[in-house]
């Protein structure tokens, strides 16, 4: 769409080449709203009315109307007494994109999909939203599942450090007489208690990776 300024024509409209990049420049704005402008009263741009009133002036649209739509997405299903004064974090991934998504079903109407926006499915949200920085928190791994592999792995920890006690003093000893050597005894339990506990660690994460890649 273009605007006639004197005898000039000028863009009031970006043309982006994917979706994701237009709802990617929607999220930067918004963010730049948060971290460097400031409200009418000069506060900090963190609730629905102060986004609005900067995002669409009321002398092009009702403000109270947009800011209360964009209110309700961020409460979800429960019930905010003011919706458009509720305080928002434009870092936040869930917050962002519940402003996001109702900006654009404010702006184009109903839609043709189910999704919260209506017109773009998640996928294209997540993705404009990553290329914006701001990602879903992710979950922390739960505790190791207690398997025959990391049973085995914890009594070959123990087998293993306790060759290794075993064998300390003659190494200490070595060490301390300075030998040119020790007995080939000393070295193949010095080995074994290596190998062991190499053995033990592998396997403890190998299991601890299929856990937090979901194998397991």
């Amino acid at each position: 769409m273009y605007a006639k300024t004197g005898n000039r024509q000028q863009k009031r409209f970006c043309q982006f080449k994917t979706s994701a990049y237009g709802i990617r420049a929607i999220a930067v704005t918004l963010i730049t709203y948060y971290d460097k402008r400031k409200a009418k009263n000069g506060s900090k741009i963190d609730t629905p009315r102060e986004i609005i009133e900067r995002w669409a002036p009321a002398f092009e649209n009702d403000v109270d109307a947009y800011a209360s739509r964009i209110g309700r997405a961020l409460c979800g299903t429960g019930t905010c007494e003011r919706p458009a004064d509720v305080v928002v974090d434009m870092h936040d991934y869930d917050q962002l994109r519940a402003v996001v998504e109702a900006i654009i079903r404010h702006e184009n109407g109903v839609g043709p999909l189910k999704t919260a926006n209506e017109w773009y499915d998640a996928a294209t949200i997540d993705e404009a939203l990553r290329m914006a920085g701001v990602r879903r928190a992710g979950k922390a791994a739960g505790p190791v599942p207690v398997t025959r592999e990391t049973v085995a792995a914890t009594g070959t920890a123990g087998v293993g450090i306790s060759q290794l006690a075993e064998v300390a003093p003659d190494v200490m000893d070595a060490v301390t007489n300075a030998q040119d050597s020790l007995t080939s005894g000393q070295v193949g339990r010095i080995v074994v208690g290596l190998v062991l506990v190499g053995l033990a660690i592998f396997i403890a994460w190998s299991q601890v990776s299929k856990h937090k890649a979901g194998v397991l």
